[in-house]
């Protein structure tokens, strides 16, 4: 049996808006595993906050946010990573 639909392993990556900041950035850091307030590195380098969780019912505010860093979306982008757009 030859399955090609997943012949490519790509590294997730996850475009968030960390606390404060009105971009995203990308990290290969699942954001759901860390605690709100914790810090995690950016493709970057830059620290993202990450943010509290949205109470339910509610969107989150950074939905709408759909500015890219542009460093983090060129290393994004040469590195061929899977993406994905992480709101809390």
């Amino acid at each position: 049996m030859n399955i090609t639909r997943f012949a490519e392993d790509r590294q997730d990556v996850f475009w968030i808006v960390g606390t404060g900041q009105v971009e995203r950035h990308a990290t290969t850091m699942r954001p759901g595993a860390v605690y709100a307030g914790q810090c995690v590195a950016a493709l970057c380098d830059v620290q993202i906050k990450i943010p509290q969780s949205t109470p339910l019912g509610r969107d989150p505010l950074t939905k709408k946010v759909s500015r890219k860093c542009p460093a983090c979306e060129g290393i994004a982008e040469e590195n061929n990573y899977a993406e994905t757009n992480w709101d809390f």
